[in-house]
């Protein structure tokens, strides 16, 4: 029986060893498949990477890449500009049309006082701003800006619908302002103001500096106690907490307050309807001029805007926009201020019902200024802009950088090279005598056909030969009026006693107007000159913008202007309101470069 035993032991031993050696089989049936894969894969790339070792490569010279065929691109054409478009697409009037004042709406009466003056017809930029502004301050039809040539009528264009609305008023309240950059357009503005408002109540001031400042603040204001104890004791209260605190500021109404009569307060008004100033004495006044409020106006006239925008004067227009704009401090408000700030402070529904204040702006130049940087200073609201323009004149484009310029039509131009400029004033006497005050006879005649550019001796000797035929007596009898522009006040003072002693025969009809004369004086210089008493008028370049002198023949710059608009408004000074006329320019060999690519060939 015991072998048998074993014999079983050895069977299942066997059979282990076999269930073993099944797994052990699987396993590496696995292991072998695994291996032949990855021999497989590490075949292909060897495959692979022979197969790439077989490839030539290419050799290629230096040659540009092949680019496809070019697409012709379309014309650029914006369709937007870069100035807004009041700017860019400006309402053009022909510098020729003339209509009726009384075509225009003109009331009767003005129409007749403009006749006896001699106009009879409405140049053109009247016939474009009159009906924009005879609707007055009861509506507000937008901004107006000009761009007109020197003596085209825009002193009369401005001043005429600004009196016309206000002639039935009885009491001075200020309604109007107008800055100019000068004295003399000051002057020139108000003399055509008051003409105009002969037989009206209405008051005309001025803000130039001519007066002591105090004189001009009781000009412009004037101050009445007004009994109010229920203001008064307001002030009182306020004027003791400033005390208290030692913030109590000099002058200003609280020390009005200290003159009143017990229940009474200080009450401005004004002394003016309209007030033609310069811009920086203006500031002076809107900043120390007690009582001197700007809540009444109505129009606001900037002419010469370009001059006045490209210089400070200390801020004016920021200061000006701020008056004119702004809330009136609580010590000036009137009852109608103060409830008006009543209902804005309580958030009332009706506050988006009140009136807000409407200020017409009429904005005047020769060179419109395209810089909204600047014309946004001004505020404009709906602003419009009006040029006026020859019918052969194609207008520029607004969105060059360049402005636009454009001189009378009936303006000729001439230019005389002086050489060195050492015998410059010879060179001015010759064409003096030879152009301006030429004698209707033959030495005259043939003085004249000598060339202005010969040299010094033959202008000399030209000078000698035509001294003798002007005299004091022939002055008087000539026509011609000339305005000789200099660089500065030293200039024109050397050049007024060189002429008067080459040439005895102009001392009476010969003088100077520079910034250093009066205001007084400066008037009854430019009347002489207006009337014909004076001939010959030289000046410096102070008097060169604005001066509306009716029928000066020449315009002579001894001193070439520093600028293109300079020489712009210089010889704007002749050939207005469509007569004819004459500007000569001397020039010297240093000069010459200058002058003749920027003024001659106009390639600025």
């Amino acid at each position: 029986k015991k072998p048998k035993r074993r014999k079983r032991e050895t069977d299942e031993a066997n059979d282990e060893s076999d269930e073993v050696a099944k797994k052990h089989k699987s396993i590496l049936s696995k292991f072998e498949k695994s291996s032949k894969l990855a021999e497989a894969k590490s075949q292909q790339h060897e495959d692979e990477a022979a197969d790439k070792e077989e490839e030539e490569e290419e050799l290629h010279d230096l040659e540009p890449m092949p680019q496809p065929a070019p697409v012709p691109e379309p014309i650029y054409e914006p369709t937007f500009s870069t100035l807004p478009t009041w700017l860019a697409q400006p309402t053009t009037i022909e510098a020729s049309k003339t209509v009726p004042f009384s075509e225009l709406g003109v009331d009767a009466t003005y129409v007749k006082k403009l006749e006896k003056q001699g106009f009879k017809n409405a140049l053109a930029v009247q016939t474009a701003l009159l009906p924009m502004l005879h609707p007055g301050f009861d509506q507000h039809l937008g901004d107006i800006c000009v761009s007109a040539k020197t003596g085209s009528g825009k002193t009369l264009a401005y001043l005429l619908p600004i009196i016309e609305a206000l002639k039935d008023r009885a009491v001075p309240i200020l309604s109007a302002i107008i800055v100019v950059p000068s004295r003399q357009l000051v002057n020139q503005a108000l003399q055509v103001a008051e003409e105009l408002c002969a037989g009206t109540r209405i008051k005309v001031g001025t803000a130039l500096g001519n007066v002591a400042f105090a004189t001009e603040q009781k000009q412009l204001v004037k101050m009445r106690a007004q009994y109010d104890p229920k203001r008064a004791q307001e002030l009182n209260e306020k004027a003791s907490q400033q005390y208290q605190t030692g913030l109590m500021e000099r002058g200003g109404p609280y020390d009005d307050l200290k003159k009143m009569s017990l229940g009474h307060v200080p009450k401005y008004d004004s002394g003016v309807d309209i007030l033609i100033c310069t811009p920086g004495r203006l500031v002076e006044h809107i900043e120390h001029t007690t009582g001197f409020l700007l809540n009444n106006v109505r129009w606001l006239v900037i002419d010469e805007a370009d001059q006045l925008l490209n210089q400070n004067f200390q801020g004016w227009a920021s200061v000006l926009m701020d008056a004119v704009h702004g809330e009136t401090r609580p010590e000036f408000m009137n009852a109608r201020e103060r409830m008006a700030k009543q209902v804005r402070d309580a958030n009332s529904a009706w506050s988006v019902a009140l009136p807000q204040r409407q200020v017409i702006k009429v904005v005047l130049s020769a060179t419109m200024e395209k810089d909204v940087s600047k014309l946004g200073t001004l505020k404009l609201r709906r602003p419009k802009l009006v040029v006026v323009q020859d019918a052969s004149t194609e207008l520029q484009p607004l969105e060059t950088e360049d402005n636009v310029f454009e001189l009378p039509s009936r303006l000729e131009e001439f230019a005389v090279h002086v050489g060195d400029g050492a015998n410059k004033p010879l060179h001015l006497l010759h064409v003096l005598l030879s152009f301006v005050f030429a004698e209707k006879h033959e030495d005259a005649d043939s003085s004249s056909d000598s060339d202005s550019s010969d040299s010094s001796s033959d202008s000399s000797s030209d000078s000698d030969s035509d001294a003798g035929q002007v005299s004091a007596a022939s002055m008087s009898q000539q026509t011609g009026r000339v305005l000789i522009f200099t660089k500065s006040t030293e200039s024109a003072s050397r050049l007024s006693h060189l002429l008067r002693a080459l040439m005895p025969g102009f001392k009476n009809y010969l003088q100077t107007m520079t910034r250093a004369l009066t205001a007084d004086a400066s008037r009854k210089l430019l009347k002489s000159f207006s009337s014909g008493t004076i001939k010959i008028l030289i000046a410096s370049d102070a008097a060169s913008r604005g001066l509306d002198i009716p029928d000066i023949t020449h315009v002579i710059n001894y001193d070439l202007p520093t600028s293109i608009t300079s020489y712009v408004h210089r010889v704007g000074r002749t050939a207005r309101a469509g007569k004819a006329g004459q500007a000569w320019t001397l020039f010297s060999k240093t000069e010459a470069a200058w002058f003749l690519k920027q003024i001659a060939k106009g390639d600025s």
